[in-house]
């Protein structure tokens, strides 16, 4: 991916995006691991929609923005909605993963006029008790990740490999620290009431070996937003668009088209 930089906002803030492809708009919103490890999705995608994918404020290059953005959700949907104006965008369909779909349905419920079609991958921002599930920011800070992947080996071949060691733990756990200013503790999103206001087509997909978000969730969300639609991925936990790129953009594009 490679990406440029733009001013967006009336603060002016740096973006770093990635934009490529043609054809109908796309919003892109990266789960927590930033677009570590997702150029394959982000290609598969452009090979059918003009894509655009910017880091959030908090992630990669955009670390030390964290703290110019609130914690709750309406400085982060104002933000895309900036950056979709600096692209001469209007409306877009949005894709997301994780936080990323958390960020995507509250750009959806704050401002339905900005959102076309609206895809959520395995979305945080929901609890429930009865629902047997791991929480992301009670993890070992020697391996922040590990949790997000289909097996422990995961880790290493999709953060650490390539890359010197400490760098690549260092941005972990700021990725991890990001996450957590807008998501931590879980059950204090909000979202839940929200949800309601959505007006764009939505689809659910949950994975099967997600500990995050297991699978037991995807019917929860698709309750809460009229007339949304729920599938599956089978071989993915967290990070689909990682793990399983060509059916994450599949399952994109079907229902997009």
């Amino acid at each position: 991916m490679q990406f440029k930089t733009m001013q967006v906002g009336p603060a002016k803030l740096t973006v770093h995006y990635a934009r490529a492809g043609r054809g109908q708009p796309l919003l892109y919103l990266h789960g927590m691991l930033g677009w570590l490890s997702c150029e394959p999705a982000f290609a598969a995608l452009a090979e059918h929609f003009d894509v655009i994918a910017p880091y959030a404020p908090g992630w990669g290059p955009a670390k030390d923005d964290l703290p110019k953005i609130d914690a709750g959700p309406l400085d982060l949907t104002l933000h895309h909605c900036d950056v979709l104006d600096a692209c001469n965008v209007a409306r877009a369909s949005v894709v997301g993963s994780g936080v990323g779909a958390w960020m995507a349905a509250e750009l959806a419920a704050i401002y339905p006029a900005r959102v076309e079609r609206l895809v959520l991958f395995n979305p945080l921002g929901l609890w429930r008790e009865e629902i047997n599930s791991e929480d992301p920011f009670a993890v070992h800070p020697g391996m922040p990740s590990q949790s997000l992947f289909s097996l422990p080996e995961m880790r290493k071949q999709y953060v650490l490999d390539g890359r010197d060691k400490v760098d690549a733990h260092v941005e972990e756990l700021l990725y991890l620290r990001a996450s957590a200013k807008f998501l931590w503790p879980l059950p204090d999103t909000g979202i839940e009431k929200r949800l309601p206001r959505i007006k764009a087509p939505t689809l659910i997909v949950t994975c099967a070996n997600d500990r995050i978000v297991p699978p037991a969730y995807g019917p929860v969300w698709q309750a809460a937003i009229a007339g949304a639609t729920l599938t599956s991925i089978a071989n993915s936990a967290h990070v689909p668009d990682i793990e399983q790129p060509e059916a994450f953009a599949a399952i994109t594009r079907r229902f997009l088209k």
